[in-house]
C-alpha cells in the first residue's frame, strides 16, 4: 500500500488534519526545536454568531445573556481564560467591545 505523500506549506509540514472541522496541525524545525501550528477556519463559527446576534433584536438586556462564542484555543491565546479566572471584568469589556472582535459576538450592545 502506498504511504500518503507528505504535504508541506513553505517550511511547515502537515501533521494532522480534521475533515470535519478543518483543523490542520504544522510542524516545522526552528533552532533545533520542534514547533507546531494549529490552523482552523473560523468562518463557521462567525456565521453562526451572526445568526444569534440576529435573534436577540427586539430582546432585552439582562443578566446572563451570552455574549459571545469563542474558540478554545483563542480564549487562553488571548487572555481571555486569565482575565474569567482572575475576574477582570475590565479586560472582557475591552476584549468584546474592541470592533475588531466584533465576529465573537453573538450579542448586541457593549458589555
Amino acid at each position: 500500500m502506498n504511504e500518503p505523500a507528505e504535504i508541506w506549506d513553505g517550511g511547515w509540514l502537515l501533521m494532522e488534519h480534521d475533515h470535519a472541522t478543518g483543523r490542520s496541525v504544522w510542524m516545522t524545525l526552528q533552532d533545533d526545536k520542534y514547533v507546531f501550528r494549529v490552523d482552523m477556519p473560523l468562518d463557521d463559527i462567525f456565521d453562526v454568531n451572526r445568526e444569534a446576534e440576529a435573534v436577540t433584536h427586539g430582546q432585552a438586556f439582562g443578566d446572563w445573556n451570552r455574549i459571545a462564542s469563542v474558540p478554545h484555543h483563542l480564549v487562553h491565546k488571548t487572555g481571555l481564560a486569565e482575565a474569567l479566572k482572575q475576574d477582570d471584568n475590565a479586560h472582557l469589556a475591552r476584549f468584546f467591545n474592541d470592533s475588531d472582535n466584533r465576529k465573537f459576538r453573538t450579542s448586541r450592545g457593549s458589555v
